[in-house]
């Protein structure tokens, strides 16, 4: 198998996995965000976007794969998220363990809904 296609594999499986018996949107949802901050997210997601904008390849294999095992953990969720949609799962009562107080997550979407509205505010 080359390279090019042995690359492609993880992502394949990934979006086969939902036709798994016995697969569980729900369960997929619930273990990303008892494992991932939204922080984390936004920082492993800028730092793709800013190595693709400048063309840049990481060196190091261990930063590689971290990445790419990030990428799959976005994508399964993703799919997860649009199955709950598609197939209107309730998902209100299901609970969530998340990787950080609850009371931190409130904290941070007010504190950057106080700077959306700040700078919402100027550009008006």
């Amino acid at each position: 198998m080359n390279q090019k296609s042995n690359n492609m594999l993880p992502f394949e499986l990934a979006c086969y996995e939902i036709y798994d018996n016995g697969y569980d949107p729900l369960n997929t949802i619930r273990e990303f965000w008892s494992q991932h901050t939204i922080n984390d997210c936004q920082e492993s997601l800028w730092v793709l976007f800013e190595n693709y904008r400048k063309g840049e390849e990481q060196k190091d294999a261990a930063e590689v794969k971290q990445m790419h095992t990030f990428l799959m953990k976005v994508c399964r969720v993703l799919m997860a998220y649009f199955l709950v949609h598609f197939h209107k799962i309730e998902i209100d009562s299901v609970p969530f363990a998340f990787a950080e107080p609850a009371e931190a997550i409130t904290a941070d979407l007010e504190a950057k809904q106080k700077i959306h509205s700040f700078f919402n505010r100027i550009t008006e």
